[in-house]
């Protein structure tokens, strides 16, 4: 339904004779809302679109269309539009509270801030846009004016749920967990069906190795807000039971880095099941197949039809591939001591060895700097190259970029402005099989936190994870090594925003590690497994 100001708004605009609607244009706006709040935004966006054609001023038409581009990605188009309305009703706390969203998707923190506030100064009390501008205070780093807005929006009675939400992630972004938790449970009283914080408390419960109690609360994700739009299949569930005679399909969702994660599941999968076909990102068929030979894997797309249906296959019973966990790893002794579960082609990684010792002796150290994308935390996961040149400038290592996305053009950059050297290949990171290939044939990998650590630990290799003192749930929020990979070292930041004791940890042990090449284990691997979590 329509928000009172904006209903009181778009009032003020026809009386002032800025939108004449004629019975046709009333009916077809109604149209266009019914569909908008049934979940039907392509077809609302249609009905929309022909209404601004014929008037091209209406404030309805304009907002509408707004809020759908915003929510389909078309930041731009939807901030001209809201524009136009603010711009006709400066006190249109709707469409304000609108462009502030669209701001905080892209990472425009200070812009989001002004719409919020701006909103703020229209209603003081909105607990809505007291919680919006918690949250974009929290993901921009400002925790402490983040709590004091986010309390603030939780003095009404009875509180926002989704203030509730943002208090706790703040709390725990702040190295308050225990709080972050109870709060969330609190919001889970206030509404049982929250999606959004039953997601969150399984974040958190994951993230202090209480695997057993979060992976009930992680089968949420489906219902949350953002969660990718999948095909629903009658299939059954499949609860982890003895299938020989079924056929299974296991269903793509999620990263690169996650499906490899959750891949350490597949072989407990075929120890149960007759005919298992799984969906996974294209570019790991390659590795997938190699690796578990007994699975006929297919590759995913989003929006596609499944290419196993094509093939005529047709399962019994199916799950999501990040379910997997909820069966086999809920404790912390379940997750296997492996040398690597991951296969890369043997061919290749010879030919990256040869082409790597033609670099002269040393240490053979692949590097990625930037994690994520502007939705998935890339501020808190990434450490600026320059950054890098306690390490960089050590002798006895050679230094490979594994770093996708403009890694080319930042070490162009910086071979300007200094004699280091870092060499980039372009086709190990078009080509998942050839980055599958070097990292095996590499001595170390250190990354911060991106798929390439779940890669290197998947294939058994030395790595080292620079982490945020606020890591993804997969890292946890305490320990040396990850319980998915033997193989991968982390070293954590003590404080917020604190990469530079990191990189000096980092080098020193990289130092040490050169000085004991040639030793039968220069690094350290979890050999003895996870402790229990009392």
């Amino acid at each position: 339904m329509l928000s009172r100001l904006l209903r009181d708004g778009l009032a003020a605009l026809w009386r002032r004779g800025r939108a004449t609607l004629s019975r046709e244009h009333a009916i077809q706006l109604r149209r266009a809302r019914d569909f908008y709040e049934s979940g039907d935004l392509a077809e609302s966006r249609l009905l929309y679109e022909r209404i601004l054609q014929k008037s091209s001023d209406n404030a309805e038409a304009q907002f509408y269309l707004g809020l759908i581009l915003g929510r389909t990605g078309s930041y731009s188009a939807a901030e001209a539009l809201l524009g136009k309305v603010v711009a006709t009703q400066p006190q249109f706390v709707d469409a304000l509270n609108a462009l502030g969203n669209i701001a905080k998707l892209q990472e425009h923190w200070t812009v989001a801030e002004h719409h919020y506030r701006r909103a703020l100064s229209v209603q003081p009390g909105n607990t809505t846009i007291l919680a919006n501008l918690g949250l974009c205070l929290r993901e921009s780093g400002q925790l402490e004016t983040a709590e004091l807005v986010l309390r603030r929006a939780l003095e009404v009675s009875p509180p926002l749920p989704e203030a509730m939400l943002n208090l706790a992630l703040t709390m725990a972004d702040s190295g308050k967990q225990n709080e972050g938790l109870t709060l969330l449970r609190r919001a889970l009283e206030l509404d049982a069906n929250f999606a959004e914080a039953h997601a969150a408390l399984a974040h958190l419960l994951l993230q202090k190795g209480e695997f057993a109690a979060g992976w009930p609360e992680y089968e949420w994700r489906f219902q949350c807000m953002d969660a990718p739009t999948q095909d629903v299949y009658s299939y059954a569930r499949w609860n982890g039971g003895l299938i020989h005679d079924k056929v299974l399909l296991v269903r793509a969702e999620q990263g690169l880095g996650d499906q490899i994660m959750f891949a350490s599941c597949f072989s407990d999968v075929l120890a149960r099941t007759g005919q298992c076909i799984i969906e996974c990102e294209p570019r790991l068929v390659g590795l997938f197949s190699r690796s578990f030979p007994g699975v006929t894997f297919y590759p995913y797309v989003a929006k596609r039809k499944p290419q196993w249906t094509v093939n005529g296959v047709l399962p019994d019973v199916q799950i999501h591939v990040g379910s997997l966990p909820g069966l086999f790893r809920r404790g912390s002794t379940d997750f296997p001591r492996h040398l690597g579960y991951i296969v890369a082609d043997s061919s290749r990684v010879e030919r990256w060895r040869k082409r790597l010792a033609q670099l002269g002796s040393g240490l053979k150290v692949g590097i990625s700097w930037r994690g994520g994308a502007p939705r998935t935390r890339q501020a808190t996961r990434s450490i600026s190259f320059a950054a890098w040149m306690p390490l960089l400038r050590q002798e006895g290592a050679t230094f490979v970029s594994l770093q996708y996305n403009l890694g080319a053009e930042e070490i162009d950059a910086l071979a300007q402005t200094s004699a280091v050297k870092v060499h980039h290949w372009q086709e190990v990171i078009d080509d998942y099989e050839e980055t599958a290939a070097l990292v095996s044939a590499l001595d170390l990998i250190i990354s911060v936190q991106t798929a390439v650590v779940h890669l290197a630990g998947a294939l058994g290799k030395p790595a080292w994870a620079l982490v945020s003192a606020t890591p993804e749930w997969r890292y946890m929020s305490f320990g040396e090594f990850m319980p998915w990979y033997p193989s991968v070292r982390l070293l954590r930041q003590a404080h917020r925003g604190d990469w530079l004791s990191v990189i000096e940890q980092t080098a020193s042990m990289l130092a040490a590690a050169i000085q004991s090449k040639g030793t039968a284990t220069p690094f350290q691997m979890n050999i003895e497994g996870p402790k229990e979590v009392c």
